[in-house]
């Protein structure tokens, strides 16, 4: 590779990783302004980051919810029901579920999902848009 060739090689990935990182800037900034409870996940299925509407819905404090498993967010009898939309959701690229989810005072809540998928340079992610299907008190 000749000098030119390296140097055009730095700078288109230099390129690349701003547009990655403008991407995730933009994803993060429509997430935080919705008003619908919304999560994002990494591909393996962990939190990547989620907005104060998700708070108020699950009863958590935001610094709490970070650290909540989302096997304790979930109703138990959903499991199956998420896994098939995840993967629906992956493979076609966005699906709408309802489900239900627990509370932390232990209430369950029914709510509407619109899950997206989403890549951001070469990482996918799923953003998980939530709405309960009655108001939550």
């Amino acid at each position: 590779m000749s000098g030119t060739e390296a140097i055009d090689a730095r700078v288109n990935t230099t390129l690349m990783r701003r547009s990655t990182q403008s991407e995730l800037s933009s994803l993060y900034t429509r997430v935080v302004r919705s008003t619908r409870a919304t999560t994002v996940h990494d591909s393996s299925g962990a939190l990547a980051f989620y907005n104060s509407a998700c708070s108020s819905l699950l009863g958590y404090e935001a610094n709490e919810l970070a650290a909540v498993p989302s096997s304790s967010i979930l109703h138990p009898a959903d499991s199956a029901a998420l896994i098939n939309a995840t993967e629906r959701a992956y493979f076609t690229g966005s699906v709408a579920t309802r489900l239900w989810l627990v509370r932390k005072d232990g209430r369950a809540v029914e709510v509407d999902m619109a899950m997206s998928r989403m890549v951001v340079g070469d990482r996918r992610y799923l953003m998980v848009e939530s709405t309960p299907v009655d108001a939550v008190a």
